[in-house]
């Protein structure tokens, strides 16, 4: 790791704290991260309509489970969720999760 990445973890510890992280389970493992977006929408179609949440969330990459965890499932705010993206850098993840129904 470079001292920005130390630098950056260090600082990301103490403003987690204060900014308010939750947890994240992604399959057996929970980390802390900050929700950065929530989103509720609705798509209407034939016989019916398909409802979707999305919430963005970064972590701490240190904290992140190995492997790859595209397209698990996960666990935010008590909702079901299934990782749909992650894009991760040196210091920071941002794992994007997305839940679908059909009704």
């Amino acid at each position: 790791m470079s001292m920005l990445s130390n630098y950056a973890n260090s600082a990301a510890t103490r403003a987690f704290s204060i900014i308010g992280a939750e947890t994240l389970t992604i399959g057996a493992v929970t980390i802390s991260c900050v929700f950065n977006e929530a989103s509720d929408e609705k798509d209407y179609s034939d016989g019916g309509y398909e409802k979707m949440k999305t919430l963005t969330a970064v972590c701490k990459t240190a904290d992140m489970p190995t492997g790859s965890i595209l397209e698990k499932l996960a666990t935010a705010r008590g909702v079901s969720y299934r990782v749909q993206a992650v894009s991760k850098g040196a210091s920071f993840t941002t794992i994007t999760l997305e839940t679908e129904s059909k009704t």
